[in-house]
């Protein structure tokens, strides 16, 4: 079980599997090139270091604060964390509709205003990254940042986002979380294909070797995933009410329907309830 090795390395990770060096990011990000060296040397950055450094790199900022092990500002932090199963549920659903349906879902969750509201005054759990290194870090960016935490929520979004492939118990997550449960490639794939993370951006942070050859980039996943982002601004509530608009699409599928023309999402009364695949 590897501790955190410092945001530094991380960062020298990555712009060497990118072929990217410090001038380069430097130039992107508009921080100075020396300030950048102290932090690659090991500095802890800043948090205007992480805020420029996320539209340079391609990730959103909140997920670089706990690639960094550093507490990201409460304004940046999800809606209400007790959304997940919710969320879940929701992802489950969209991805069986047809693209315009899609379209329509992804719009009323865009439209939904920001509920202000006092945080929970629990907070959400957050695994431990210097003790558990890359799995309390992998854990936290999907059960803490994507406002899933359900650890049962969190399993059935990586077997949804990977069509079943990597099914992961959450006994099995929390020990990912905990550092007792190793990172394969293949989870490592899961969790990338779930943050919209590119796979080999999470290999390279992580140290983990992906197989050869890589599964071909999925966009449907992509679409879910961000999805899930941008439900972490929403409350229960809400996203219980696009939940609820994105099931009224569903139609009954046909009994003669076969697999390749039909999404089946639910099996209610003796019916299977889904969506035609255009």
């Amino acid at each position: 079980m590897a501790s955190h090795p410092g945001f530094g390395v991380l960062l020298a990770r990555l712009l060497n599997y990118r072929q990217m060096d410090v001038a380069w990011l430097s130039s992107a990000s508009g921080i100075p090139e020396t300030e950048l060296r102290s932090v690659v040397s090991g500095t802890p950055p800043r948090a205007s270091h992480l805020d420029g450094l996320a539209p340079a790199l391609g990730f959103h900022a909140v997920d670089l604060y706990v690639i960094a092990d550093v507490a990201a500002p409460e304004t940046l932090a999800p809606q209400d964390p007790a959304a997940g199963s919710a969320v879940a549920d929701l992802v489950r659903i969209t991805m069986a509709l047809p693209s315009d349906q899609r379209a329509n879902v992804h719009q009323l969750v865009d439209q939904l205003p920001l509920e202000l509201k006092g945080r929970p005054s629990a907070p959400a759990f957050i695994y431990d990254q210097h003790k558990a290194g890359f799995g309390a870090m992998l854990a936290n960016l999907l059960c803490g940042n994507r406002n899933l935490h359900s650890l049962t929520a969190t399993a059935k979004i990586l077997a949804i986002l990977t069509e079943g492939r990597v099914y992961l118990a959450a006994s099995t997550i929390s020990g990912i979380g905990r550092g007792r449960v190793p990172l394969t490639s293949d989870r490592v794939e899961a969790f990338a294909t779930a943050l919209g993370i590119p796979a080999g951006d999470l290999a390279a942070i992580t140290g983990v070797e992906l197989r050869e050859p890589s599964r071909p980039d999925d966009p449907l996943a992509a679409e879910m995933a961000g999805l899930l982002w941008n439900c972490r601004r929403l409350t229960t509530a809400q996203v219980g009410l696009v939940r609820d608009e994105a099931e009224s699409m569903l139609v009954a599928v046909p009994d003669e329907a076969s697999d390749e023309d039909w999404n089946r999402v639910h099996h209610h009364h003796g019916r299977w309830w889904g969506a035609p695949r255009r």
